[in-house]
């Protein structure tokens, strides 16, 4: 299963950094490419979405648990359903000296092994892409 990871330091507290984050559904508002974001569950620590985005021209949609450990400010994520065969991965948020450090590590199987042989390359970049465009759109607000 493919494994990507990105990141980015952002000019902002920690603390601010993971609100932004467990506000999950406002990333339309700021986010280009996700085009829904709907919370269908919330409980204490974890919440049911329902996500549709954009990769470039692409629809993906898909239904994911979200479970937040505020102690260690990560957020763990799951594809319960959808265009994924599997999805999950983790966000970390890491206080740094002068700005937060943001992970996101994801790792994902459309479940079509023929097509993946011939466009893995392509299907990575596009995924990496998505993954960076959301961490810079959350630099993009936090440092405003």
């Amino acid at each position: 299963m493919p494994k990507i990871e990105v990141s980015s330091n952002i000019k902002s507290t920690a603390d601010g950094v993971y609100s932004a984050i467990k506000n999950m559904e406002s990333f339309p508002d700021f986010m280009r490419d996700i085009k829904s974001l709907k919370i269908i569950k919330k409980l204490s620590n974890k919440i049911i979405s329902e996500w549709e985005i954009d990769i470039e021209g692409a629809p993906v949609k898909w239904k994911e648990e979200d479970i937040f450990d505020d102690k260690k400010m990560e957020l763990s994520f799951n594809a319960l359903e959808g265009d994924y065969k599997e999805y999950r991965g983790k966000w970390k948020i890491v206080p740094m000296h002068n700005c937060t450090k943001v992970i996101i590590q994801a790792e994902f199987d459309w479940g079509i092994p023929v097509l993946e042989r011939y466009v893995d390359k392509a299907l990575r970049k596009k995924a990496r892409l998505a993954l960076g465009g959301m961490l810079q759109a959350i630099k993009n607000k936090m440092e405003k």
